[in-house]
């Protein structure tokens, strides 16, 4: 510009102009600048502020009103850490303190509250300006980041959670990098220590194969890795302490886009508690699986033994009641205490059987105390004469002599005490000692000993003798005979009873074997005079032998047991017609020729059983009421209840007793009112 006045050339107010025109420029680029700039606070989705290091916002962008839901006259009336989550202010204002001319940039994270009480992640970015002293500051809404994460670190803590429930451990295996990564639970399963990229890791996992196993796993991976399939494996490992674990393990390939293997991912499953219970079932199936081969054994066992048996006792308890000289009564009585005993360490040997089953069930009746146990004393009487033995019975005044139990039962443990104690001893005393306990109104605790001043007991042989198959010593059995099961089965059947057989005993002095059971009392055994009045009423007093027509078919494959069938019925009834039939088949087809009033039916026969006989029989409408009586040599649990669910009428065991035979018989005929007069 020119001084004095002086005017300006047209150049010079060409530049002049030119200079204004770039000013004008300028200040519009700024303004435009400014505008846009505050545009794009006002429209940006992130919160912009500027606030005082009082807590007071200056100013707020759109996005604060949007993204809390409060209005702008509400956020800068109030200061901001009203709206921060109380649980992030102490976080808030340390982060602020860290504001200082030297550092003025700060980044990071806390919660705000909004209008309507939700929470909002913000991610900070905040610097001081030292020369107003305000802070300038931008915040972006990262909640649903947060929450992606929240849920990736939940779905996570669930998929550790899983498969440590599981058992199971996952693992992956970058081909390219060698990079192996485990889970959590893969850790606990081989029990390695969890380090971050260890490089052996692999190498300890593999120490604990054995060497085996460790070439068998080698080989199934190249093979997964070649023919790109999956592969199985169940193996042991061998960790610290001798422990050993089972898992079972399985990898998959993992392909690129060219169809490479590029990785291995895979499970492994702690399937060691599935084993033991494997094992546990294959034991329990091979126990039950031996457990029915030792019934169906003993079942068999007790058939065939019980068949020559059933001959045995038969005819010499016939012969016994003919006429004999003193030897020969003498030879025939010892024939039949031979058979007598053998059938009594059968019948123990079942007992045991049912008992180890849990088949057997007590029965609970009408015991007068007095009268069974000077039953049992009197069993003994001849031997403790023999063997100059005082044999005693002691009853306690306050024994009440009626109680409910299982005579059976206690009867044959008192025997096997009895038993045992007269076997042992040779002079002094044996005796029976029965006292009361406790009592309630109710319920009489009794207490049954037996005491004998025989050999005695060992200490270390004491707890032996209650052992199955088991005596005091190795010469007991070939000195004094037995098969070691009295006091294993009297043990079992106290046990039934909750009580325990318990025994005091001095080495060459004697010994008392003792237990006590609770017992429902009874003021009196009701009926007792009126039903044996009723059993003599209802026996036969004779037969009426005018009745020639009379049939009944023994079906019998076993030649000797069919002769004292026909022995013991002809000495039963006399004048009646028997039909001998040798299986089932043929009784099938010959009871509609010969129409017998009463069958005797064998079970275990050749061609066909009796069971099956007596269905195939039971079809035809004229013999469903006809008396089919079961005959077997089968004593086990659930026998008789398996020929009635066949269709017979009653059920006789072997070897037979006449007395049982009688009585059978005369039931099942009177049915049918052919027979007998009364």
């Amino acid at each position: 510009m020119k001084k004095n006045g002086e005017a300006l050339s047209y150049e010079e107010l060409l530049q002049k102009v030119a200079e204004q025109q770039l000013q004008i420029t300028i200040l519009e680029d700024e303004k435009n600048a400014i505008t846009n700039f505050e545009y794009f606070v006002k429209e940006s989705p992130d919160l912009v502020c500027i606030a005082d290091t009082d807590s007071y916002y200056k100013v707020v962008n759109d996005g604060f009103v949007k993204v809390l839901g409060y209005s702008k006259e509400e956020l800068l009336s109030r200061p901001f850490t009203d709206f921060i989550h109380p649980d992030d202010l102490e976080k808030t204002f340390a982060e602020v303190k860290l504001l200082t001319k030297n550092s003025p940039t700060i980044d990071f994270e806390n919660r705000y509250v909004k209008k309507n009480g939700q929470l909002v992640f913000l991610q900070w970015r905040a610097n001081l300006n030292t020369s107003n002293n305000l802070i300038y500051a931008i915040a972006r809404d990262i909640t649903e980041i947060r929450r992606t994460q929240e849920k990736l670190l939940s779905s996570e803590k669930s998929l550790n959670e899983a498969q440590k429930i599981a058992k199971i451990g996952s693992w992956d295996f970058n081909l390219m990098t060698q990079e192996l990564n485990w889970s959590n639970e893969l850790y606990e399963i081989f029990e390695i220590e969890n380090k971050p990229n260890d490089p052996k890791l692999y190498a300890k996992y593999l120490s604990c194969f054995s060497p085996e196993d460790g070439e068998e796993l080698n080989k199934k991976i190249a093979n997964t890795i070649a023919n790109k399939v999956p592969y199985e494996m169940e193996h042991r490992i061998f960790l610290t302490d001798n422990k050993i674990k089972w898992v079972f393990c399985t990898g998959v390939p993992i392909l690129d886009k060219k169809n490479n293997v590029v990785a291995l991912k895979g499970v492994v499953q702690n399937i060691t508690q599935k084993k033991l219970i494997d094992d546990t079932i294959k034991a329990k199936e091979k126990a039950e699986a031996a457990n029915k081969a030792k019934s169906d054994f003993l079942a068999n066992m007790s058939h065939e033994i019980r068949t020559p048996l059933n001959g045995i006792v038969g005819f010499t308890d016939l012969l016994l009641k003919t006429t004999f000289d003193k030897d020969q009564l003498e030879y025939l009585n010892t024939v039949n205490e031979s058979a007598s005993t053998l059938m009594d360490i059968i019948n123990n040997i079942l007992d045991f059987s049912k008992i180890e089953a849990g088949k057997l069930e007590l029965i609970y009746e009408e015991i007068d105390v007095v009268e069974l146990t000077n039953q049992i004393i009197n069993l003994f009487k001849y031997e403790a004469n023999h063997k100059k033995i005082d044999l005693i019975l002691h009853i306690e005044k306050n024994v009440p002599q009626y109680i409910l139990g299982d005579s059976f039962r206690l009867k044959q443990i008192l025997v096997n005490l009895l038993s045992n104690a007269m076997k042992f001893t040779f002079s002094g005393h044996i005796k029976l000692n029965v006292s009361q306990e406790e009592e309630s109104e109710l319920i009489s605790k009794i207490k049954f000993s037996v005491i004998d001043t025989g050999i005695g007991i060992k200490v270390q042989n004491q707890n032996k003798i209650f052992q199955s198959f088991v005596q005091a010593d190795n010469t007991t059995t070939r000195r004094y005979g037995g098969t070691g099961l009295g006091l294993a089965i009297s043990s079992k059947l106290l046990a039934l009873k909750k009580s325990e057989l318990k025994l005091y005993s001095s080495y060459g002095v004697g010994s008392e074997f003792f237990f006590t059971i609770s017992f429902e009392k009874i003021s009196k055994k009701q009926n007792r005079k009126m039903d044996e009045k009723k059993i003599k009423i209802e026996k036969p007093a004779k037969t009426d032998n005018t009745l020639a027509n009379y049939r009944i078919m023994i079906v019998e494959d076993n030649k000797i047991n069919m002769l004292l069938v026909k022995t013991l019925v002809n000495k039963i009834i006399s004048n009646c017609t028997i039909v001998e039939v040798s299986n089932g088949f043929d009784a099938v087809l010959l009871v509609q020729k010969e129409m017998p009033d009463l069958v005797l039916m064998d079970i275990q026969m050749p061609i066909q059983n009796g069971y099956d006989a007596t269905l195939e029989i039971r079809k035809l409408e004229k013999f469903k009421d006809l008396p089919i009586i079961a005959l077997t040599a089968g004593v086990l649990n659930g026998e008789k209840e398996k020929c009635m669910e066949h269709g017979m009428s009653d059920y006789i065991t072997k070897p037979i007793v006449l007395s049982e035979l009688e009585k059978v018989l005369f039931k099942w005929l009177k049915k049918n009112r052919k027979i007998f007069t009364l």
